[in-house]
């Protein structure tokens, strides 16, 4: 590369995402608050430049990039997760660099204010009130009606959803929140759920994949599953297509990757919040199986490069997440045999051996998990499913090893 070439700023970025800005032909520039953390080693080790820098403190981080304003060739900043999509917007914009609005990232970060203006756009209305006071969340819940859904306005990655069945509920989460939340609570929508990953150029909005989210069913808890793409009838599929658009329009995204959520109630699909970032980086793998790789379709068109061609899903993907009971693993029987099924792609377990087997939360969503890749969606549950009963964990609680220590 030579140094007319395009320039990719990556705050943090995954590896993947730094061999994406290479595939399209860019230069990469990664910046971390600190480049040894595991996390960010093997990104910045890979880039052409890596800096030191809290791209966080947004005067630090103009101080570190502001003169790549001066450079002729084309600059932009990129953020492929909440926090970081956010900070690149505003980036972008004082220094004049191509990208996304800071209007339409902030605008779908908050969950309310998105929430509102889709209710007067769409036929999918869903009812929601703001609370900003923990003493009125009982009265709002009440307004809103039970059961319904409270976490914040601003919040992402399922972290701090409560759902409220009762007043009871709301009391009892009322005494846990600090004295002004902001939050949303916003009525309980039943129905199975799908991310629906879009890419956006120009203010045009493609669609790539509608993805099949499996969950535990309460809110807040952790995935426990995705199939893409999802099997649903034409009908529903261009439903789901408009409401995206509609939510994507209404927050004026006009670059990059997205990630909206919805649920597919009896009345049809409603929207439960959108991002400006591409969703899980399980589902991004996925995608990116089926020849989509978002990172290097968003740094190709926002720097003006050749983009990978788009690839057409003519097969089915899924990851199942794999969830032990709790104590200490000492080993995990059918490994070899599960992953030497036909169809399965990748067989993981994430607990070393003679670990304690973490909680399941938001952030652990499993305890490893399973890929596989069908031709139909009912051979792809299939699969999976025979992988996961083929996997059998030797977990032993952890007052059993305790009694076994104090005898001996």
């Amino acid at each position: 590369m030579t140094p007319q070439t395009p320039l990719a700023v990556l705050l943090s970025p995954r590896l993947a995402v730094v061999e994406a800005a290479r595939e399209v032909g860019a230069r990469s520039l990664v910046l971390a608050p600190d480049l040894t953390d595991p996390d960010i080693r093997e990104a910045a080790a890979a880039a052409d430049e890596a800096m030191t820098v809290d791209w966080r403190d947004h005067p630090r981080l103009m101080m570190a990039i502001g003169h790549l304003a001066n450079l002729s060739v084309r600059v932009s900043v990129f953020g492929f997760a909440e926090p970081s999509a956010l900070i690149a917007a505003r980036a972008n914009e004082a220094l004049r660099f191509p990208g996304n609005p800071h209007a339409a990232v902030a605008y779908l970060t908050d969950k309310a204010a998105l929430r509102g203006k889709v209710n007067q756009l769409t036929g999918a209305p869903v009812r929601f009130e703001h609370c900003d006071r923990a003493a009125h969340l009982a009265a709002v819940a009440e307004r809103v009606g039970f059961p319904c859904v409270a976490k914040p306005r601003t919040g992402f990655g399922g972290q701090d959803v409560h759902l409220l069945r009762a007043a009871a509920d709301a009391a009892l989460l009322a005494a846990d929140l600090p004295p002004e939340p902001a939050l949303i609570v916003e009525e309980f929508l039943e129905g199975p759920e799908y991310s629906v990953e879009a890419h956006s150029q120009d203010g045009k909005h493609r669609i790539l994949v509608i993805t099949r989210k499996h969950t535990s069913g309460t809110p807040g808890c952790p995935e426990t599953g995705y199939d893409l793409p999802a099997d649903l009838d034409d009908d529903t599929t261009d439903r789901i297509h408009q409401l995206v658009h509609a939510t994507l329009n209404t927050a004026g995204q006009r670059s990059g990757p997205s990630q909206t959520e919805v649920i597919l109630t009896e009345e049809g699909p409603r929207l439960i919040e959108s991002h400006a970032h591409p969703g899980e980086d399980r589902v991004s793998e996925l995608l990116l199986s089926t020849g989509t790789d978002i990172p290097a379709l968003t740094i190709a068109t926002v720097l003006g490069l050749p983009a990978p061609a788009p690839a057409p899903a003519d097969r089915y993907v899924g990851m199942r997440f794999l969830r032990f009971p709790p104590g200490l693993l000492e080993g995990v029987d059918g490994f070899a045999e599960a992953r030497g099924l036909p169809g399965v792609t990748r067989l993981e377990i994430d607990v070393p051996l003679g670990s304690h087997v973490p909680e399941t939360t938001s952030r652990v969503a499993g305890h490893g998990f399973v890929t596989a890749v069908a031709d139909t969606s009912q051979e792809l549950e299939a699969v999976l499913r025979k992988a996961m009963d083929t996997v059998r964990p030797v977990v032993v609680a952890a007052s059993s090893k305790e009694e076994e220590h104090t005898a001996a």
